[in-house]
Formats: structure tokens, C-alpha cells, sequence
């Protein structure tokens, strides 16, 4: 514990130290942190720029190490090399360094292909790209076409979206460009990179859904609703166009009541049930259909002899 491990392949700037422990240390003394901005100056001055350059050297560590962890895992479970003080290597795993042996199995499947993609040499400044991007969970999408397939088919697929998508690939893209690579394109770098392009696509027209209601636009459509629709407009409107007039109104009701829980039933006459239209019909709004009476019955009963 304490020495400096060189994983080869690994970007490791000159001069920047590449051990935990030295990373920290390199830090400063943790009471003697700054707590705020040294400077008013937009630019960095010289000490600020030291101070950045140790913090993201630090950073950066914590994106190659899932990496050498599971490498080194594979290498002590393989060999057995636990066995002089542990039964197993579970217990190797949970009790010298607190970790399952779930997540032990994950960083050990990853391995492989984290290591292909940090040591490719792609051109174009795509190798730049993969080792400010690449951590666990865009190598943990990989794994399904690795197991399945191979590292290389992997390292093409990879390659494939940040050429496309440069710096904004995602754990989530990666994983829906494995779902979606057709099995006859796994391990051909032409056909990977078309199978790329085709899914990004495809993404790029899903991701253009219908603009959102606004809700505060429609609170105040139904105020300008409610102040405009008075009991002489509407008649002024039913005497105009009372088709158009009444079937506006029926769709209005319509709508409010579905969002309210009022159930509404249109009472048309023997005209409208003709001709479709609500000429002499009217609406009976309420919270829910209520049980008829003896006396409600006997009311209905006298109306309806009235009327005849």
C-alpha cells in the first residue's frame, strides 16, 4: 500500500503523480484548503493554475481506476492468491477491501474492454475523447456485446458514437446502441458505424415529441373564456350560427367535464336525434347519476303529462 502502481497504457501527464496517496497529498494540508476564490481575475493566475492541475490529476485517477481494480481482481481470483488468509474470494472481497462479490464479478467483466478502448489509438483525436469520457458505467453498457460478441466489436461500437457524438455520449446512448447493433454487423467497423449512425438517428427523431402545453397560457385562455362567454354572447352567437353555435358549446362542455369528474348527458329532441344537431337540447350536469325517487318519478310523470 502506498506505491505507485503504472497501469500501462494509461494517460498519465508529465510530471503529475499517479498514486492515490500521492494525489492527495499533493493537494495541500486538508486544514489549510482554500475555501473560496483566491482572485478577482476571470484568468487563473499561476497558483490557481498548480492548484488545478493537482485536483483534476486526482479526478481523473478515479476514471482508470475501475480499470486496474478489476484487473487486479481477476488476477488475485484466478491465481487464488487470497488463499493464505481467506476461504474464498468473496470473503476476500467483502472483508479486506468491503466490497461484493457482486460488484467485484461487475468491475472484473469490465475490465477487458476498459483497457482496449484506453490503450486504441484511433486518430483523430478519438483516443483524447475516450480518456476524458470513458468510466464505469459507459464500459459497464458494453458488456453485453463483449460477452456476447467480442472486445473488439465493443471497441468499434464505442468508437463509432464518439466519432458521431464526440464528448455527449452517454451511458444511456451506449447502452441503447449495444440493444440495437444487428447481429450482423458485431465486429465489422463499416457496418458498426453505419449501425450507429442509423440508431442516432432514429434517436434524434424521437427526441422532437409535440411542444408542451403551457400551462399558464390556458389558465388564462379559460379567464378570458369565462369573462367573453356572458349569457348575451351566447345567445347573440345561437341566433348567428346555431349549429356551428350549439356544437361549439356541446365540445366545450365536453372537454371541461372530462377534466372536472362532472358527468354530463345531452338531452336532445326528436330534431336532433334526426339531423345530429342539438337544436332544443340541453345538458344535464352533474357529480354522478343519482337514484330516482317516488317523488322525483311522480314530478317527471306530471311534467311530461303537462307538456303533452
Amino acid at each position: 500500500m502506498g506505491k505507485a502502481i503504472n497501469v500501462g497504457g494509461a494517460p498519465v501527464a508529465p510530471g503529475r503523480p499517479n498514486n492515490a496517496i500521492e494525489l492527495a497529498r499533493a493537494l495541500g494540508d486538508s486544514a489549510k484548503l482554500p475555501t473560496k476564490q483566491l482572485t478577482d481575475t476571470p484568468a487563473l493566475i499561476a497558483q490557481e493554475q498548480d492548484m488545478l492541475v493537482k485536483c483534476e490529476s486526482a479526478i481523473e485517477n478515479l476514471r482508470f481506476a475501475f480499470w486496474a481494480a478489476g484487473k487486479a481482481l481477476q488476477v488475485v481470483r484466478d491465481a487464488r492468491l487470497y488463499r493464505a488468509q481467506f476461504e474464498t474470494f468473496e470473503e476476500y472481497t467483502q472483508t479486506r477491501w468491503d466490497i461484493t462479490p457482486q460488484y467485484a464479478g461487475k468491475l472484473i467483466r469490465t475490465w477487458r474492454v476498459a483497457e482496449a478502448l484506453f490503450t486504441a489509438r484511433p486518430g483523430g483525436g478519438l483516443e483524447t475523447i475516450v480518456s476524458t469520457k470513458l468510466g464505469y458505467g459507459h464500459a459497464w453498457a458494453l458488456v453485453p456485446l463483449v460477452e456476447k460478441h467480442s472486445v473488439q466489436a465493443a471497441v468499434y461500437l464505442y468508437l463509432g458514437l464518439v466519432k458521431a457524438k464526440g464528448a455527449s455520449v452517454t451511458a444511456a446512448l451506449v447502452q441503447g446502441a449495444v440493444e440495437a447493433l444487428p447481429e450482423e454487423a458485431a465486429g465489422h467497423r463499416a457496418k458498426t458505424e453505419e449501425a450507429v449512425t442509423s440508431y442516432l438517428a432514429s434517436q434524434k427523431n424521437e427526441a422532437s415529441p409535440t411542444p408542451a402545453i403551457d400551462p399558464a397560457k390556458t389558465v388564462r385562455a379559460l379567464s378570458k373564456a369565462a369573462r367573453t362567454f356572458d349569457t348575451s354572447a351566447l345567445q347573440a352567437a345561437l341566433e348567428h350560427d346555431p349549429k356551428r353555435a350549439r356544437n361549439a358549446v356541446k365540445s366545450l362542455i365536453e372537454v371541461l367535464s372530462s377534466v372536472s369528474g362532472v358527468t354530463v348527458t345531452f338531452l336532445e329532441s326528436e330534431d336532433d336525434s334526426e339531423g345530429g344537431e342539438l337544436d332544443g337540447g340541453t345538458a344535464d350536469l352533474s357529480d354522478g347519476p343519482e337514484e330516482s325517487s317516488p317523488e322525483t318519478e311522480a314530478a317527471d310523470a306530471s311534467a311530461a303529462a303537462s307538456a303533452a
